[in-house]
């Protein structure tokens, strides 16, 4: 056997795997920082030099804003001055904008104050802020060139970073699992054919990204979705009407007396309309033949984050009687592990073959799965929804949707090495804890690492071959909304690309950007009102009505996965006969998990 089974998958990440991974990590980047051959203390002496020089470009700031703000106030004062001075005159001609008499000094000592003002604003303050402004400019442009410097003293290092970097380190870390250079039609037609997954092709959801790999060469993806689903929103109006009414009073003298009123009321209305809403979800979908038949789904317990206290242990003591009597009701189906609390806290009661499900679920999977549903410090405790359906097992949770598995060069850049340093650690290091305790409910079950589905040709990574459905829409995504955005659109859009041709290793895609445009309409409800009669109350709201817009786009593979590589490449007589053929926009080409995409003028 080619690697090495994680039995016991939060002690074996908490004793040994967690800083396994960080000295992988470290061991990585150091020869990164080797092959670019980057000098750390240049870099740290000039960054020194840059945050001085941010410190200084702080002070002048600081300084420049003070004396402005002495300005302002001079201007005020001026403003006030010359208030005084016409309030002043229109007094002298017998014409007073006042009430009061002004003093006869206010005259001489506005204009008096103002000449001063007016002397210390130009002759003092003004020489001083423009002294102050200009020294700014001067440090803010040495200090964009210093940093231009640093960037170019990092450049070497940014280089090496690739799509795969932070994947590659994860599978020194765990043989047992691999991760392809991206999502290719193979590892979709493994799912489909040998699991029976359906992918659908509903075109109200689209995948924002993706990444598939195997567990002991069982296939998994990874992805992250962007649903449209129909909510409702409500929309209010309202109206004020107004209506006389005879009411009764006491005068003085205690006598009786009628009289007309106008009494006011505001009616309010409100209609219930359908709206497109977005959601975001990522999941983890494992194929395994094992248990082919089973099916169940559980989701979130807070039994499993019960204590040792009295009351916590009523409440998991009442729910495993529940679960007693559910299991002594032999049309139920249910049959109740020995591992009471086990079946309490994972609550997959709907499971429906016992044979199978204990299988899958042994003494030690129980075991491992309740720990790993307890563990908070770790992992991340009870968050996760597991659905298997027969051969293929579905996985959500709260830290997944949180996570970023990009891998993303991009994340990396900086123009400091220190702080290079330290985003590349903590990435990596939050990766492989968000990924490893994603995939933790997977590792609990024992068979799911020692079942082999697949020849040996399944065992490695696949970097090559035609992209699957999903990393088509993951590449898409990836790039600018409003390139495929239809004009009249005021919602996001679905994104949806087709394979229209297909040339060797290139493909061109019709993208269909699904969205909605509005159109205000009106509703009128009849609301009765204080007046006795009923009103009618007109309620704006917008209908949404679908529009959609294409676009071309192609893609090919870049044949590196290096992406400074295919920088150097994209100039060659290849490429540019490429690019010619399939009329490429020249500031659209992008590069992506050894993948290359562009959009077509025609």
């Amino acid at each position: 056997m080619d690697h090495e089974e994680i039995p016991y998958p939060v002690a074996m990440y908490r004793d040994r795997l967690r800083a396994e991974h960080e000295h992988n990590t470290d061991e990585a980047f150091e020869k990164l920082v080797r092959d670019s051959g980057v000098d750390q203390e240049a870099n740290a002496a000039l960054v020194k030099k840059i945050r001085k020089r941010e410190k200084q470009i702080d002070a002048l700031n600081s300084t420049l804003s003070r004396w402005k703000f002495l300005r302002g106030i001079f201007i005020l004062l001026i403003l006030a001055g010359a208030a005084g001075i016409t309030l002043a005159v229109f007094q002298l001609i017998d014409e007073p904008l006042i009430d009061f008499q002004l003093p006869p000094w206010v005259l001489p000592v506005c204009i008096g104050g103002i000449i001063l003002f007016l002397l210390l604003i130009c002759k003092g303050l003004n020489p001083k802020i423009r002294a102050f402004e200009s020294s700014l400019k001067e440090q803010q442009e040495i200090l964009l060139r210093e940093q231009d410097e640093a960037w170019a003293q990092m450049a070497p290092l940014i280089r090496l970073f690739q799509w795969d970097t932070v994947s590659r380190i994860v599978m020194k870390t765990l043989p047992i699992v691999k991760i392809d250079q991206y999502f290719a039609n193979v590892r979709m037609d493994q799912l489909v054919r040998y699991f029976h997954w359906d992918p659908g092709s509903d075109r109200a959801n689209s995948i924002l990204c993706c990444q598939s790999g195997t567990l002991n060469g069982n296939p998994w993806i990874l992805a992250e979705r962007l649903k449209q689903v129909w909510g409702t929103k409500t929309y209010y109006g309202s109206i004020t009407i107004s209506w006389k009414e005879r009411v009764s009073y006491t005068d003085s003298n205690g006598k009786t007396h009628t009289r007309w009123e106008t009494r006011y009321e505001t009616l309010t209305a409100s209609v219930e309309k359908p709206e497109p809403q977005y959601k975001k979800v990522k999941f983890l979908l494992y194929g395994n033949e094992a248990a082919p038949e089973l099916t169940f789904s559980r989701e979130p317990n807070f039994l499993s984050s019960l204590g040792n206290g009295f009351f916590d242990r009523r409440q998991l003591k009442s729910a495993i009687r529940t679960l007693e009597k559910k299991s002594r009701d032999l049309d139920s189906g249910f049959m109740i592990t020995d591992n009471r609390e086990f079946d309490a806290c994972f609550n997959a009661v709907n499971r429906n073959n016992e044979q199978q499900f204990r299988l899958l679920f042994t003494v030690l999977a129980q075991q491992e799965m309740l720990a790993l549903l307890r563990d908070q410090k770790e992992g991340f405790g009870d968050d996760f929804t597991f659905i298997k359906r027969n051969m293929i097992n579905c996985l959500f949770s709260d830290h997944l949707d949180q996570s970023d598995f990009s891998g993303n060069p991009a994340t990396f850049y900086h123009y400091e090495f220190a702080e290079i340093s330290r985003i590349f650690h903590d990435y990596s290091c939050r990766f492989f804890r968000n990924f490893y305790f994603t995939m933790a409910p997977l590792f609990c079950i024992p068979l799911y690492q020692q079942h082999r589905n697949f020849p040996d040709i399944y065992r490695g990574i696949i970097d090559h071959g035609e992209p699957a459905e999903f990393e088509y829409e993951s590449l898409v995504n990836s790039m600018e909304e409003r390139i495929f955005r239809p004009e009249q659109a005021i919602t996001q859009c679905i994104l949806k690309p087709t394979v229209t041709v297909r040339d060797g290793s290139a493909a061109q895609l019709s993208v269909t950007a699904y969205a909605f445009r509005g159109e205000n309409r009106t509703d009128y409800v009849s609301v009765y009102g204080g007046d006795r009669k009923w009103h009618q109350v007109p309620v704006p709201w917008i209908e949404y009505i679908p529009v959609s817009r294409q676009r071309n786009l192609s893609v090919c593979e870049a044949g590196t996965s290096d992406q400074e590589e295919f920088r150097r490449q994209k100039g060659n007589d290849y490429w540019r006969s490429i690019f010619s053929r399939w009329d490429a926009v020249s500031d659209s080409v992008i590069f992506r998990r050894g993948l290359v995409a562009f959009l077509q003028n025609k």
